[in-house]
């Protein structure tokens, strides 16, 4: 089990209550995100921030759940804060994007608008197109790939995911890649995108993807120059959450 791995919920008792529902990415767990969850809320807005299914406990338990798993465990959590909120925002880092835009590409106007942080949407390098195969030929135990590590500039930052990919799992989320990539045209809310030029993890091509097919007038691109992936640990949460916050306000109904 990781360490602060569990789902955070924090809900304010403003009358004109704005919710921001918080995703965190494949192999990951609430740990990754955890500081920008609870500066949120310190800002004054409820969040939830849910454990997704096979996340935080063993990459084992991962390869055992599939892309609709998660996506269920999200929409689940995105009913109860819109039917106790005036307005629900949907905040995703690297996988949790996808999640995010799935679930904006099925509740449209219901959805605020999209904060994106190094969302993950697709990954053309040749190695993937072998990951559906792969995850037949290797034995149970082992079907599996070793990362490069955790994505974080600055040092010593927390346990907060599994250190390899499950393969079976990743095949799954592939298959949600393609799902989002093909419902593009139906995102149309006020987006947030930031990315983390020396990303290590997501490919560019999904930014590029991503803007290329969305139909939303307001978009917001946010650099984060300081930091890798995971920019909720690393130099640049600070700006994360100020730049959360404005990009929430200048949204309200």
């Amino acid at each position: 089990m990781i360490a602060n791995a569990e789902s955070i919920e924090i809900e304010t008792a403003s009358k004109s209550k704005v919710s921001i529902l918080m995703i965190h990415g494949f192999t990951g767990s609430v740990a990754s995100i955890a500081p920008w969850v609870k500066t949120m809320a310190a800002f004054g807005f409820s969040v939830s921030a849910p454990l997704l299914p096979g996340h935080g406990t063993s990459w084992q338990q991962l390869n055992k759940t599939k892309w609709s798993d998660w996506f269920n465990c999200v929409e689940q959590e995105f009913k109860k804060l819109r039917g106790q909120s005036n307005q629900v925002f949907v905040a995703g880092f690297s996988m949790g994007g996808s999640l995010a835009l799935r679930l904006a590409q099925i509740y449209g106007k219901d959805i605020a608008g999209l904060i994106l942080i190094n969302p993950s949407i697709e990954d053309k390098r040749l190695i993937q197109r072998f990951v559906p195969l792969l995850q037949f030929f290797l034995p149970r135990s082992s079907r599996s790939a070793r990362k490069n590590g955790t994505d974080v500039a600055a040092p010593n930052p927390p346990k907060h995911s599994y250190g390899v990919i499950p393969l079976k799992a990743l095949a799954s989320l592939q298959k949600l890649w393609k799902l989002v990539q093909a419902n593009l045209y139906l995102i149309n809310q006020p987006i947030m995108i930031g990315i983390s030029p020396q990303d290590h993890v997501v490919n560019p091509n999904s930014k590029i993807t991503l803007l290329s097919h969305i139909n939303s007038v307001k978009i917001k691109s946010v650099e984060f120059a300081n930091s890798y992936h995971n920019v909720a640990l690393d130099y640049d949460l600070e700006k994360l959450c100020i730049e959360t916050r404005e990009f929430i306000n200048a949204n309200l109904n």
